[in-house]
């Protein structure tokens, strides 16, 4: 038998295994189209969650706000209610400000690397120390809340 032979087209063993190489990439093609539609529905899932979080945080805030200028309204004129509240948001506008590593960034960017790295949050099989890559970089940092 020569040596040719084995390599050329027409030879059947040849022929099949082209043809198992062309299924096992169209079915990788799907798979990855899969995991891409799964893993981009989830991305959208937590962003549309927050914005919800988000509109309903700004809601409350709102009506809080007015009840406490109405509230102070009683004790003080307008003027010193609006102030004070005025000063209150401020001071938590400062303190998001501060801590927004901690309260946004990290949590946000462990959650989208989990997402797209696959690991689930719950019940994994890895050890607890195991990180997604994006979650080692940013504990190399430290902690710096400035």
């Amino acid at each position: 038998m020569d040596i040719f032979s084995l390599f050329s087209k027409d030879s059947p063993r040849n022929a099949r295994t082209i043809k198992d190489v062309k299924t096992y990439l169209s079915q990788r093609y799907d798979l990855l189209k899969l995991e891409l539609l799964e893993k981009s529905s989830q991305l959208l899932s937590v962003i549309l969650s927050m914005l919800i979080v988000v509109v309903c945080a700004l809601a409350v805030l709102i009506y809080l706000s007015s009840a406490l200028i109405s509230w102070l309204t009683l004790a003080l004129n307008a003027g010193w209610a609006y102030t004070i509240v005025c000063a209150l948001f401020v001071v938590i506008i400062l303190v998001v400000l501060h801590y927004k590593d901690m309260l946004f960034v990290k949590p946000l960017i462990r959650k989208f690397s989990r997402i797209l790295y696959g690991r689930s949050e719950k019940g994994t099989s890895e050890p607890e120390e195991a990180q997604t890559p994006v979650e080692v970089i940013f504990d190399k940092e430290g902690d710096d809340h400035d």
